[in-house]
């Protein structure tokens, strides 16, 4: 029981700090980085100083502190604190969506050029990374719980293993093929964008206004008669059954 107990928690803590540090790595290789960092140096220069760390290593000491936060948010090992180890790996990975972003709003308040070391390849697959990881350690979670409901139930200490196996093995099928779909989608994107803009080049705009407009209007006109046909009736609602006895006893009265 504590093997696979200990086995999902180490689980959550490897994808939890592999996580940190892609996003982390990500981040240094980001044209607002590169902005921002003299700014960081001076406010943050005085502080390594004081630990007596040379401030070359400045880069390195934030991936300490980054990977330090993940692995006491994984201590905590609930929803919440999952939820706060989400939001910093968004946080250290957003410069690197603004520096592929085609309305770059950053560059309204802060001007620079955008120049990411990074190809947006590299960024697409932090991106799902870092989406796979919070529904992984969301779904871990979940497991936790299973397992310790089933032991509650009395359940032999084998089978809930088994059961959280069977969930691991499923969950890591899940989220490789999914990531597999999505990076086919992302890939095959361009040329059939390019082919699309080929084939399109010569119909007319008129037309394919009025059909977008037609498509849409009967999608909602048939969604709206799927969800009317779909009501219960008001006596169903308020639970009560028109066909049984007490009902019948009130129509004939």
């Amino acid at each position: 029981m504590r093997g696979v107990q200990t086995y999902i928690r180490t689980a959550e803590l490897g994808v939890a700090l592999f996580t940190t540090y892609m996003t982390t790595v990500t981040l240094f290789q980001t044209s607002i980085y590169a902005k921002i960092r003299p700014m960081l140096l001076r406010y943050g220069g005085p502080i390594l100083g004081g630990f007596r760390i040379d401030i070359a290593y400045f880069d390195l000491a934030l991936l300490v502190l980054a990977i330090v936060l993940s692995a006491l948010f994984w201590r905590q090992g609930d929803e919440a604190s999952f939820g706060w180890l989400f939001s910093m790996n968004m946080i250290l990975f957003f410069p690197a969506v603004i520096d592929f972003s085609m309305f770059n709003w950053v560059d309204l308040l802060l001007s620079y050029d955008p120049s990411p070391r990074v190809t947006p390849l590299w960024v697409f697959g932090v991106g799902i990374l870092l989406q796979a990881t919070y529904i992984g350690l969301r779904s871990m979670i979940q497991f936790r719980g299973v397992r310790e409901e089933l032991m509650g139930r009395g359940a032999a200490m084998d089978d809930v293993d088994d059961v959280s196996k069977g969930q691991m093995i499923y969950l890591g099928e899940l989220m490789v093929g999914t990531a597999a779909i999505t990076a086919f989608i992302y890939v095959a994107t361009s040329p059939l964008k390019s082919l699309l803009k080929f084939r399109g080049t010569g119909l007319p705009y008129s037309h394919m206004i009025i059909g977008v407009a037609c498509t849409i209007i009967i999608a909602a006109g048939t969604l709206m008669y799927l969800r009317s046909q779909g009501r219960t009736p008001a006596q169903e609602q308020r639970g009560v059954n028109p066909h049984s006895e007490s009902w019948e006893k009130k129509e004939v009265g």
